[in-house]
């Protein structure tokens, strides 16, 4: 049931259909026992797409669980990680290969729009820790300067 209402507010929202009446239902929604509901698809999806793919996702799940969202935007947030996270796509990956990641790139742009002001310094820390720990630390190699090598 919330998660149907959640798909229903995103897809609404994206349509500029009024929502209020269902993000009313999910009031009394405890969004990070939801959230938390969802990490291990998460971890899940992030081992596969690795750390580039995975930065969106896991900006979405902190700040839904930072509290500074609108109820509305909550249940925009929590469908947009399911869609994303769960295999089964309106664009379907295996048959249309690239293609079929409109539909989650789309999805993913709509809601960062709407809530990018929301993630915080904090929350791109949170990001970047949990980046590290999965996939080791960024190693940024620089390139020789051979203007100090002499002839």
């Amino acid at each position: 049931m919330i998660i149907t209402l959640c798909l229903l507010i995103l897809i609404g929202s994206i349509f500029k259909k009024p929502v209020g009446g269902l993000a009313e239902r999910l009031k009394s929604v405890d969004w990070k026992r939801m959230a938390r509901g969802l990490w291990g698809r998460i971890v899940t999806y992030c081992k596969k797409v690795g750390r580039a793919g995975s930065r969106i996702v896991l900006k979405f799940y902190f700040t839904m669980q930072d509290g500074g969202l609108s109820t509305t935007e909550k249940a925009m947030v929590y469908a947009g990680i399911i869609y994303i996270v769960v295999p089964r796509d309106l664009i379907p990956r295996k048959i249309l290969g690239w293609f079929g990641v409109l539909d989650d790139v789309g999805v993913a742009a709509w809601i960062f729009e709407r809530i990018g002001k929301h993630i915080t310094p904090e929350i791109e820390r949170k990001v970047e820790e949990t980046l590290d720990n999965w996939f080791g630390p960024v190693v940024t190699v620089g390139y020789p300067d051979y203007n100090s090598y002499s002839k």
